[in-house]
């Protein structure tokens, strides 16, 4: 089983209906969808979490969009405005959520927003999410950030890592590394692990440049 991250760019920069109304009210910057459900008579529940320089200005934004059967906002820590909204489908989402039904991928949320589109985690197994990128690129100009194997219990830029690469951050974890002043040395890491320090400090530069990757190509 597999795990990979897309980036989607839907048409215009925002899927049809109520992103779209999010995307174009002045002032708003999307972050991420923090949840989303289809109900079963086929309309979407959501919850976003945008920054708004204006909450009058969303809230005036979504009681002009006709697809928006009710919504309400909370304002939280300072900075964030989440958006919970109940709406009518959204023709290009459903298509997508429709594919991932169609190949049985998981789809981990959140959907997170950047400055070239959408980024969403699935997993499933090799097969599915070849051919169900195949359909979806067919859609939306889709990038692939990365692609490793699926383990329960960890996504995203972990699920990159190979088993020893985990096991050595995790061990300089728990013994203080990362601390300031470290706490610890390789000496103790390479003790913990049952290798040479050198190996030790392999393992983690590894495992580090590979996080760092991650995150800053996300």
């Amino acid at each position: 089983m597999k795990v990979t991250e897309v980036t989607l760019d839907p048409p215009g920069g925002a899927f049809p209906g109520v992103d779209s109304t999010l995307a174009e009210t002045a002032g708003v910057t999307r972050d991420a969808v923090l949840n989303l459900e289809w109900m079963d008579d086929g309309s979407l529940s959501a919850l976003y979490r945008v920054v708004a320089e204006d909450t009058d200005a969303v809230r005036t934004a979504l009681d002009g969009d006709g697809t928006v059967q009710k919504y309400e906002l909370i304002e939280m820590d300072g900075e964030w405005l989440y958006v919970f909204v109940h709406a009518d489908r959204s023709d290009l989402m459903g298509t997508l959520l429709d594919i991932a039904d169609e190949y049985t991928l998981l789809v981990d949320g959140p959907y997170q927003w950047t400055d070239d589109g959408v980024t969403i985690t699935i997993a499933g197994r090799t097969e599915d999410i070849q051919q169900a990128h195949t359909r979806i690129s067919d859609q939306f100009d889709l990038t692939i950030d990365w692609l490793g194997d699926y383990e329960p219990g960890y996504s995203g830029p972990l699920a990159q890592l190979t088993d020893r690469q985990r096991e050595a951050l995790e061990t300089a974890f728990e013994l203080g590394f990362y601390q300031s002043p470290r706490a610890t040395s390789y000496e103790e890491i390479a003790a913990e692990l049952d290798c040479v320090p050198s190996a030790a400090n392999d393992l983690l530069r590894r495992a580090e440049a590979a996080l760092v990757a991650a995150v800053l190509d996300s």
